[in-house]
């Protein structure tokens, strides 16, 4: 197979992401990055160079795309702090469900996999957890400012645990726990944040998971 022309650069990351997603750095053959990116090998070396480097770039894309996703869900103003972690927990519970193939997340993958091919793939997936930390954190710090979460609590404790029960509630969806167990895990996670009285007499509206491109 030839170069397409005119072929989208864009497109065919896309489609190797989704692959490395699925399959992993070590399972991934170039042969398999080729056939889903639709080039033939001297195409995808001459536009991407290799199988290293074209992880990198997949994995750079997801990254950027996954920390303004989770963004979008946890910043905004002190009085709705606490319904954006709640959103955030509902968030997790459906990701794995709410992707097409059943994917997981590509930093997640990185970790599990042990991958250590690239240095500055880990320093990439370093950096995008501690800016989802950062997002949380903050979301954390309103909640407090509000009234609605301790203000003795150490937000970057509380925002290790949030992070901790994403990353173990997309490993039991992938292990085929149904949506419904995972949903419940993720309200009893939110119970047990240290609300304030006041959080806990306030109705509380079920929040709308957001896109599945937050990981």
């Amino acid at each position: 197979m030839g170069r397409p022309p005119g072929f989208d650069k864009d497109k065919v990351v896309q489609a190797v992401e989704r692959q490395f997603r699925r399959t992993g750095y070590a399972g991934t053959s170039v042969d398999d990055i080729a056939k889903v990116g639709g080039l033939g090998r001297g195409s995808l070396y001459a536009a991407f160079g290799d199988k290293s480097k074209l992880y990198l770039r997949t994995l750079e894309a997801y990254c950027d795309r996954t920390e303004a996703a989770w963004a979008a869900v946890l910043e905004g103003p002190d009085d709705t702090a606490l319904e954006r972690l709640h959103a955030y927990l509902v968030t997790s519970a459906r990701i794995v469900y709410d992707d097409p193939d059943g994917l997981g997340c590509m930093v997640t993958g990185f970790v599990v996999e042990g991958a250590d091919h690239d240095p500055q793939a880990g320093a990439r997936v370093r950096q995008a957890l501690g800016r989802i930390e950062g997002s949380l954190t903050g979301c954390v710090q309103a909640a407090q400012r509000h009234g609605d979460l301790d203000p003795e609590a150490d937000t970057r404790e509380t925002g290790h645990l949030l992070m901790a029960v994403n990353r173990g509630m997309e490993v039991l969806a992938r292990a085929g726990f149904d949506v419904v167990a995972l949903e419940r895990v993720a309200d009893q996670a939110f119970q047990g944040l240290p609300l304030t009285a006041q959080a806990r007499s306030r109705p509380r509206q079920v929040p709308r998971p957001a896109a599945s491109d937050a990981s």
